[in-house]
């Protein structure tokens, strides 16, 4: 049997190899002849490029599959996930979460911090707690951190996190001196919309939006199977735009947008206030709700207007068919369902298709499943040449 330590990294690849690697995690097992078709190569040179992956163990074809024989064009090739492992984590402004996963993102442990403080070496000392827990059994080939701030896909900096407070910290370097394992960053929402993607509800899309309520709003776009980043990292900043002519203000002053009618605190306020109440969570605005209060039943449903018209205009400008609402504000589509679908079919263009909407239940473990899955996309997409084996 092929032993661990004799497959090779998925960073030391050749790019074909690499290309072959993450059609087969993005949808396989898939045929020679369907791969050399996804990745426009003809099928002498697919053949080519499997045959060492084949001879390392790294892929096998699928011998279950009844009426082919061994190595003729329709056999299934599938990539054998576990034989490499990654370790995401995602950070919060009070809690560190980390899993180790496998090459697909299946999570195989997982573990998790309270933070204390806010402060760099807490922070740090946590994470490096998380990974020397996950990292046995077995080599860790990359680490991905996915945190709030402007980071581009595969980034090294910490850039204009706001609950953190921190800006331009090289917070990949510290953590692979400190571990001798490959690190990347990416923006949280991101790195979610990665999961997604490779193996979560979002598995077998190749354009699909991820919108994600709770202590902020963010977005995760992916087109033609690949996660859109932009040049500065800023795709998806849709908290402040405008959904309403008017409303209540948001933190920064805008009144009608996103954010004043989404985020948690936003919710709880509006429905808090009017009660001279300052301890209102989401929970209890929930009940409040289930029990048929006014004021609670139209923030609710104001919330729900804005996530209808923020996913209109997903559709209307990007002309994507799936939208996967997820984040830790989702309870509030106990209450504000209706007024959402009503709110895309108003904003919708008439030529545009009508997305399918999703809802997707997505603890912090999933956040920092999807971590995982973009350092392994990493090492598949673009791996760090002076990283790739590190001392």
């Amino acid at each position: 049997m092929q032993r661990r330590a004799d497959v090779p990294r998925l960073g030391s690849l050749e790019p074909s190899a690499r290309a072959v690697v993450r059609a087969l995690l993005l949808a396989g097992p898939l045929s020679r002849a369907e791969l050399a078709r996804r990745l426009e190569r003809s099928p002498a040179s697919i053949t080519k490029t499997t045959q060492p992956l084949l001879a390392a163990g790294l892929i096998t074809e699928d011998s279950a599959s009844p009426g082919e024989s061994r190595g003729r064009p329709g056999v299934p090739l599938v990539l054998q996930a576990a034989r490499h492992r990654f370790i995401g984590v995602k950070v919060t402004s009070d809690e560190v979460f980390a899993v180790r996963t496998d090459a697909a993102g299946l999570v195989e442990a997982s573990g998790h911090r309270d933070l204390a403080d806010v402060e760099q070496d807490t922070v740090v000392g946590q994470i490096l707690e998380l990974v020397n827990e996950l990292r046995e059994p077995g080599e860790i080939q990359a680490l991905g951190v996915g945190l709030a701030g402007q980071m581009s896909r595969f980034d090294d900096t910490v850039r204009h996190n706001p609950f953190l407070g921190w800006d331009q910290v090289p917070l990949a370097g510290i953590l692979q001196r400190a571990t001798g394992i490959p690190t990347v960053l990416s923006e949280d929402a991101r790195a979610l919309t990665a999961g997604v993607q490779w193996s979560g509800p979002g598995r077998g899309m190749s354009d699909l939006a991820v919108l994600t309520v709770g202590v902020g709003v963010g977005l995760g776009v992916v087109i033609e199977d690949r996660v859109l980043a932009g040049p500065t990292g800023k795709v998806g900043r849709i908290g402040h735009m405008r959904v309403a002519d008017s409303g209540p203000a948001c933190e920064r002053g805008h009144r009608g947008c996103a954010s004043a009618f989404l985020t948690t605190a936003a919710i709880t306020h509006g429905i808090g206030v009017p009660r001279g109440r300052t301890d209102l969570d989401l929970e209890a605005a929930l009940a409040l709700a289930d029990d048929g209060d006014p004021v609670a039943l139209r923030v609710f449903a104001d919330a729900g207007h804005a996530l209808g018209v923020l996913i209109a205009q997903l559709a209307n400008t990007l002309g994507l068919p799936a939208v996967i609402l997820a984040g830790d504000g989702l309870g509030m589509l106990a209450h504000a369902r209706p007024a959402l679908d009503a709110a895309l079919t108003e904003r919708l263009d008439p030529n545009a298709a009508r997305p399918t909407v999703v809802a997707f239940d997505s603890g912090f473990d999933e956040w920092a499943r999807g971590a995982a899955v973009v350092a392994c996309q990493w090492m598949l997409v673009d791996p760090p040449t002076d990283r790739t084996d590190p001392a």
